[in-house]
């Protein structure tokens, strides 16, 4: 619901939501990949409670095929997170997100199912789309700073490992330059 909500005026996104694990996700890319000539293909996906080997795995797997990787570490919901709070990485368990992100958009009078549908609706992505009040900058462009900071706190030899931090940030700036 994220990914399809970008207005593009030179590319289109096929977003694809199956429920598959991390390597069961990236495995069923490669089946799409060869139906049809992409210009590219991104795995999305979150640690949650993966397997470690699992979770690595499917990054590595998904790299040697030339995918784009937009992981996150523990649950996408930390890139939303990232849009309004300079959280500097780990520290914060994937349950609290839900909270954290309502008493976020409280403010706005709006409100995320994170624990049933985690759909981004119309409304929260407009917000997520708009300029931060107190830095006068764009809230993407705040997200993708403090996604990329806490990347780079790591080595990236067990990403399994690497709490909090997230990979959204890489496509969300390939999707910019399709704006």
């Amino acid at each position: 619901s994220y990914f399809s909500q970008f207005r593009l005026s030179s590319a289109t996104i096929k977003p694809i939501g199956e429920g598959y694990n991390t390597i069961s996700l990236v495995n069923r890319a490669s089946e799409l990949a060869k139906e049809k000539d992409y210009e590219q293909v991104w795995c999305v996906f979150d640690k949650d409670d993966f397997n470690n080997n699992d979770f690595n795995n499917a990054i590595v797997t998904a790299e040697v095929q030339n995918f784009g990787v937009a992981y996150s570490n523990q649950a996408f919901e930390y890139w939303i997170i990232l849009h309004f709070d300079d959280h500097q990485g780990g520290g914060m368990h994937r349950k609290e997100y839900n909270k954290k992100i309502n008493n976020l958009l409280k403010p706005f009078k709006l409100v995320y199912d994170g624990e049933g549908c985690k759909i981004i609706t119309e409304e929260i992505f407009e917000v997520l789309d708009g300029i931060d009040e107190k830095t006068n900058r764009a809230r993407k462009i705040l997200a993708i700073q403090r996604a990329k900071r806490n990347y780079e706190q790591f080595e990236h030899t067990n990403p399994a490992t690497e709490e909090s931090t997230t990979t959204v940030f890489k496509l969300v700036e390939v999707l910019l330059n399709y704006t």
